[in-house]
């Protein structure tokens, strides 16, 4: 079986042979009509005969040519000696491909009947102009070819720069965010060493089991929902430790929309935000909702909670700005952008009921294999272990 690169030589061959072909047929027809009202006619075998082989020789050398296209590009700064080197390449060559087409064809204006050198300088000067062309052609189409290559090129390593950076911007977000949710839970846990020490210690078991959840999806910016609503219940389970009986969470999420993909960790920061900033300051108990809809292309996700709400001239400072309520929401804000441009949106609003409100809306996609997720998490636990180890 040819290699792939036998397969594009061979190709290539094709391609230069057909328009040699598609030349040397032009041509002769252009000469069998040219010569059709002479003294003496061409016929349609001769202008063949005559015209392909002389696309033929040309065609053998195009390979060559394409070299020294190659070889001598007519860029800035070396473009006059590589011109040089063009215009001698053509008085070499024009002659030597005008030769032998008087040596294969023979035709009456052979150089090599009677041979002599004022005959020989006729036969050249005669195509020496349409060599010229065919020349410069051949190295203006494989100058194009480069340029055509270089510019795909540069799409291309332009497009993986720019995935880079995007990959590096969210990457450095997400190490933000988790100092920023262990500073907070550390904080909870010190309260209750002193107060309840076997409450404090399952705190810390839950807190190990989280971490090992960020480690294990560190390098993965997006998770179906069903495993982002399960590090915000282990979450949850951790701020119980300090709410007990006044913080009630309840979900309304379709079964259907567990495996549509929202980037990780874009829960947590939202609870936490709607926890300390909402009900931390509310005496009574405190409600968190959060729900997913899907409305056609687009996945919305909503966290609701029922505690003191926000001012409505400080809502938009409050959501771009980590001063006003935490580095959480400015980081998951920085987060979809990365991720889904404009697409994308997060939106705080007070609730007619009092509470307030936070909505993200991003391009709704399912998890495209069920199996290569599983595949995935069971090779993070294999590298975790052997990390314990």
């Amino acid at each position: 079986m040819p290699t792939n690169r036998t397969r594009v030589a061979i190709l290539k061959a094709c391609v230069l042979f057909g328009l040699w072909t598609a030349y040397g047929l032009l041509c002769a027809w252009q000469a069998h009509y040219w010569y059709a009202f002479s003294a003496h006619p061409m016929s349609w075998p001769e202008a063949l005969r005559y015209e392909l082989t002389y696309a033929y020789l040309w065609g053998a050398f195009t390979p060559l040519i394409r070299w020294l296209a190659r070889r001598y590009r007519l860029e800035r700064n070396v473009w006059p000696r590589h011109l040089v080197a063009h215009i001698a390449s053509i008085l070499v060559l024009v002659p030597v491909i005008k030769l032998l087409f008087d040596a294969i064809t023979g035709p009456p204006t052979s150089a090599f009947h009677d041979m002599a050198w004022e005959k020989l300088f006729r036969s050249v000067q005669s195509t020496f102009d349409t060599g010229t062309l065919l020349y410069i052609v051949v190295v203006l189409v494989e100058h194009a070819i480069l340029y055509y290559k270089s510019y795909q090129g540069g799409l291309i390593k332009a497009s993986q720069l720019q995935t880079q950076l995007i990959q590096a911007q969210l990457q450095a977000l997400k190490m933000q965010l988790h100092p920023h949710f262990l500073f907070n839970t550390l904080h909870t846990i010190s309260a209750l060493v002193h107060e309840d020490p076997d409450l404090a210690e399952r705190t810390i078991t839950r807190l190990g089991e989280l971490l090992r959840l960020f480690l294990a999806n560190s390098t993965i910016h997006e998770v179906p929902l069903s495993e982002e609503l399960h590090i915000l219940e282990l979450y949850l389970e951790i701020e119980h430790a300090r709410f007990e009986d006044r913080l009630q969470v309840h979900y309304d999420v379709p079964v259907e929309l567990h495996e549509a993909m929202v980037p990780n960790l874009v829960l947590q920061p939202l609870v936490e935000n709607a926890i300390r900033h909402g009900l931390g300051k509310k005496a009574g108990p405190g409600v968190i909702h959060v729900s997913a809809e899907r409305f056609n292309g687009t996945l919305v996700l909503r966290i609701a909670d029922n505690g003191v709400g926000l001012r409505e001239d400080a809502i938009k400072a409050r959501a771009q700005k980590p001063g006003y309520q935490g580095m959480g929401l400015s980081i998951t804000r920085g987060r979809l952008e990365s991720l889904y441009g404009a697409k994308q949106s997060l939106a705080l609003r007070n609730l007619p009921a009092g509470g307030a409100e936070a909505r993200i809306t991003m391009p709704y996609r399912s998890f495209p294999d069920e199996a290569a997720r599983k595949n995935s998490v069971m090779e993070d636990h294999v590298e975790l272990q052997n990390t314990d180890r």
